[in-house]
């Protein structure tokens, strides 16, 4: 059996989706198995928010200290930079080899790595960069380690994260597309899960970070097919 999930189309959100089916899945002897054959989605996240406590630039100009407060978004390196606006005083090289970036700065600016910024510019501590400096680690840019696809009627007690019953389906890897880009995930050797031993009229589907917390995609679309299968179809399930 095959299920064709569309958030555009249900009028729900990408993150949260409940799917009242047609029919009923009778799963009262415990027969049947779920699985992903595709998952896609337009880029919605965002890596840099209030929320996320990383939305604020410091840099003094001459003048005066300049605390800016950038818009909740997803950003590139480039476009970080290109929001603070003084490429003129404030510029940054970044190494393709390590990842590294270099931020200089035209004296009398400089440039503050703060709470705020230092994980995202790969830097581990605190300081003001009066001519130049280079980060310790590679930037990171990305908001989340992977999406983890939650279904509420997987059976969790066959069904285990890092040693933890769980209603996972399926986890994609993050990418460093721009906002609002396609990705597409095809799954040619799925895992399949348990379902819940009852009988099931709807699906209730999540996208969290690796800690549980919901993901928004802000308004942009995630599409699911989903094959529901006997065991005795099935060699390999969870």
């Amino acid at each position: 059996m095959k299920i064709i999930i569309d958030s555009q189309q249900n009028g729900q959100t990408g993150e949260n989706q409940k799917i009242d089916l047609n029919y009923t899945i009778n799963n009262q002897n415990d027969k049947y198995i779920i699985y992903p054959r595709d998952i896609s989605y337009y880029v919605g996240y965002y890596n840099i928010t209030t929320a996320l406590g990383n939305n604020t630039v410091t840099y003094y100009n001459g003048t005066t200290t300049v605390n800016l407060t950038l818009s909740d978004g997803l950003y590139s390196l480039a476009s970080y930079f290109n929001a603070i606006g003084q490429n003129n005083n404030i510029s940054y090289n970044y190494q393709d080899y390590n990842g590294k970036v270099k931020i200089s700065v035209t004296s009398p600016y400089t440039f503050s790595i703060t709470n705020s910024n230092k994980n995202l510019l790969g830097f581990s501590s605190t300081q003001v960069i009066n001519l130049s400096a280079v980060s310790d680690s590679s930037v990171n840019f990305l908001p989340y380690k992977m999406l983890y696809i939650h279904l509420k009627q997987i059976n969790s007690s066959n069904n285990y994260f890092n040693g933890t019953p769980n209603d996972i389906l399926a986890r994609v890897p993050v990418t460093t597309d721009s906002f609002g880009t396609l990705v597409q995930y095809r799954f040619e050797l799925p895992y399949a899960s348990c379902l819940i031993n009852t009988t099931i009229s709807k699906l209730d589907l999540s996208i969290t970070d690796e800690n549980g917390n919901i993901i928004s995609f802000n308004g942009m679309p995630v599409f699911y097919t989903l094959e529901v299968d006997s065991k005795c179809k099935f060699l390999s399930y969870k």
